[in-house]
């Protein structure tokens, strides 16, 4: 079957380590725009900081962002929305708070956190954006229309026990997944890239096995496996990597280019 839709990740996948989109890869996705194959991506990232990548290679179909939680067009049109409950906020602050985790809030796409220490930097300079540094009384002060929380830590190894102890505690309430080695995203329940991209391609008439859908970490394997072609890059996870038919060759960071030539022209 013909793919009509390609869905890309950004960090680890369509950027390079310098956070910018190689030519190939730029080359690749609009030859396959101009072969009337809709392009898209897929990422945790917040909207404004996605935007300016989907204006780069010209993307014109709706993005969609924080693991699925947020779709809207390039224009601002909002498609989809799933936002943490006010509640389930608070309860995971508390818990953040008492564990001593560093916390990030994102609502209505604007990046709030305690204060501007390391991890908030470091996140700042890799996603292109400023926060705004509240305390925690002005992180319980944004609860509402909150798309994602995000735990960073600097030690790795610590993001699985993270996990563990938030599915624990928070069970049903909330979806937790690592989108980076220190990272660990928090949505709301069912929320993923693979729920909205199916949601976005059945918007267009296009059917899962017409999709081809490019990562590398863990907030992509449900992305992954659940459409016709899912590529993950060599330098993913292991979980993408087994989730995915195909792997691509990331040097250069051009993984991208090479699976769209491979797979969908």
């Amino acid at each position: 079957m013909a793919i009509r839709m390609i869905a890309t990740d950004l960090d680890g996948t369509l950027l390079n380590p310098e956070n910018r989109i190689s030519e190939e890869n730029k080359a690749a996705l609009r030859e396959a725009a101009e072969k009337n194959i809709c392009v898209t991506i897929a990422t945790g990232r917040m909207y404004c900081s996605a935007l300016p990548y989907a204006k780069e290679i010209g993307v014109d179909a709706p993005i969609i962002t924080y693991n699925g939680a947020l779709v809207k067009t390039t224009a601002g049109e909002e498609l989809f929305s799933s936002c943490i409950e006010p509640a389930d906020v608070r309860a995971v602050l508390d818990f953040m708070r008492r564990k001593g985790w560093h916390v990030q809030v994102y609502s209505d796409d604007r990046l709030y956190f305690v204060e501007r220490d390391e991890c908030a930097c470091s996140y700042e300079k890799n996603a292109g954006i400023q926060g705004a540094a509240v305390g925690w009384d002005g992180l319980y002060a944004h609860v509402e229309r909150v798309h994602k929380l995000l735990s960073i830590t600097d030690v790795p190894e610590e993001m699985a026990g993270r996990l563990t102890e938030l599915e624990k505690a928070f069970s049903g309430r909330i979806s937790p997944v690592r989108s980076k080695p220190c990272y660990l995203d928090i949505t709301a329940p069912g929320v993923s890239k693979a729920q909205s991209l199916r949601r976005l391609a059945e918007s267009r008439g296009i059917a899962p096995e017409e999709v081809l859908a490019l990562g590398d970490s863990d907030n992509d394997i449900a992305m992954l496996s659940s459409v016709g072609i899912g590529v993950a890059m060599t330098t993913g996870t292991k979980g993408a990597c087994a989730a995915a038919r195909f792997l691509a060759e990331n040097e250069a960071a051009d993984g991208v280019a090479r699976a769209v030539r491979a797979h969908a022209f």
